[in-house]
């Protein structure tokens, strides 16, 4: 009887029990909005800071040495460059690289010891010291922390006033530049760099001998030609000591009087006299033959400035436009329309007795001639002026660079030795920094002129088989296979 009551209360319940599993109504849809465009809001670009570049302590040692002194204190470093006039403009008729020759042979062995005795001392104090040599000058560089730099200068006085010029170590020192000049003339690029100077200079002019010498002139060159290089070319006529890093000016004189003032000896300035480039127009594309090569390298030398002349700060703007950065010109087209080369580079190649304009890059072998044709044609449109967007990335690229510079030490260094070198204010850098940032784009385009390919020399290194017909068929007919210094 009670299972019946249940049953009939089951089954009287059923219409309630259905009606309560009625399916619920479905959830309205719940849209999720977009992820926010993380470029739909772009950021104001305000006003770049001011920079004002550092202004070097301007002294002089008791013999007559200019000296300039950068305190920088960040970290506790130093670089020391001196410099000297002369450099390779000296090496004699037939024995280019002597001076390349020389400065090696003044970082083995100095004063009291010799190469190994003196390359340890050197290591063992965490120093870097290092001598060069150019068409302009001679240098050298230390650098290191700066409680050693006391005993840096010892050794860089050593070296440069009282080098052993070796026997034995003077032929390990050709040894190693011919190699490394046969292992560099491999490159095509610094073929065609060392080429297009050497055309466009003359071989008899101090900017077209190469500095680093030629094989010939290095195996002539012997211990009695590098002690009169440096008897003519390390004395304090025309020395010039730049200073950076966290040291005390005042310190710094007293530590360079007692080892460069009156301890090193006096001398004459050597003389070097440089004629002016000779005018080019309408040379033949001249060609340099290497076989296999699956790029060819480019060198256009243009007529350029010497340093600190009137005009530098709006062709520096313009060249700085054709191929001065990534997003240039040249750049532009030849990498990143076209994918023929990694990067072109333009710039102001300024120098004490007169300077170039330059273009290169290394362009793939199979695209050398429609890429010679492009560069031209860009040669030709910046002629014609910039524009406003382009005047001011380049003045802003100009800036930029100038600040990285001086975020290091050595490259504030080598900045200020530069202009120190070729007889600049001390606030040359701040002055050419102003003087960028003032350009008007009408001043650009007369300074452009000079970027005219019939005055140009135009230098391809290359695999001549295969550049050549590509060449006149893009109707560069006028081509001279020349062999390089």
């Amino acid at each position: 009887m009670r299972a019946l009551v249940l049953v009939l209360a089951a089954l009287a319940a059923g219409p309630a029990l259905a009606k309560s599993k009625k399916a619920p109504e479905p959830a309205p849809v719940v849209v999720a909005p977009p992820p926010p465009d993380p470029l739909a809001d772009r950021p104001v670009v305000g006003e770049a800071r001011a920079f004002v570049p550092p202004a070097p302590a301007v002294s002089q040692l008791s013999n007559g040495v200019s000296t300039w002194t950068v305190v920088n204190d960040a970290l506790p470093l130093f670089t020391v460059a001196l410099t000297v006039p002369g450099g390779s403009a000296l090496d004699p008729a037939g024995k280019e690289g002597t001076s390349a020759l020389a400065v090696e042979c003044m970082q083995r062995g100095a004063g009291s010891r010799d190469a190994a005795a003196f390359a340890s001392e050197v290591e063992r104090r965490g120093l870097s010291l290092s001598a060069g040599t150019g068409a302009d000058g001679a240098y050298a560089v230390l650098s290191g922390t700066t409680d050693q730099m006391e005993a840096g200068l010892d050794l860089l006085a050593d070296m440069v006033m009282r080098p052993k010029f070796a026997g034995g170590e003077v032929k390990k020192a050709k040894e190693l530049l011919l190699a490394g000049l046969q292992s560099s003339m491999d490159e095509p690029a610094y073929v065609a760099n060392r080429t297009a100077q050497w055309l466009y200079w003359g071989a008899d002019h101090p900017y077209g001998r190469p500095s680093d010498g030629t094989q010939g002139g290095l195996k002539r060159a012997g211990r009695g030609d590098i002690k009169k290089w440096h008897k003519a070319s390390w004395h304090p006529a025309g020395a010039r000591f730049t200073v950076v890093g966290a040291v005390d000016p005042a310190k710094v004189q007293s530590a360079l009087e007692a080892r460069f003032g009156a301890p090193w000896k006096a001398g004459k300035r050597p003389a070097v006299v440089v004629l002016p480039a000779p005018v080019h127009d309408k040379e033949p594309i001249y060609l340099v033959d290497a076989p296999g090569s699956s790029q060819t390298g480019f060198y256009l030398a243009f007529p350029g400035l010497p340093a600190g002349h009137a005009a530098a700060a709006p062709t520096r703007v313009g060249t700085i436009a054709l191929g001065g950065t990534f997003t240039s010109r040249l750049n532009s087209l030849l990498r990143e329309k076209r994918g023929y080369t990694y990067g072109v580079r333009a710039a102001l190649a300024e120098a004490l007795h007169g300077g170039t304009l330059m273009v290169r890059t290394r362009i793939r072998a199979d695209v050398t001639g429609a890429a010679l044709v492009d560069l031209v044609g860009e040669l030709e449109g910046i002629r014609k002026g910039i524009s406003a967007e382009e005047l001011g990335k380049a003045q802003g690229a100009f800036r930029q660079d100038i600040v990285e510079t001086m975020e290091t030490v050595s490259g504030t260094t080598m900045a200020f030795a530069n202009l120190h070198e070729v007889g600049r204010a001390p606030d040359s850098l701040a002055a050419d920094l102003g003087a960028v940032g003032s350009v008007s784009l009408d001043a650009v385009t007369p300074t452009m002129a000079p970027y005219d390919p019939s005055r140009a020399v135009i230098v391809l290194v290359g695999d001549v088989a295969k550049i050549k017909p590509q060449l006149e068929a893009a109707g560069f007919n006028k081509l001279s296979v020349v062999t390089p210094p």
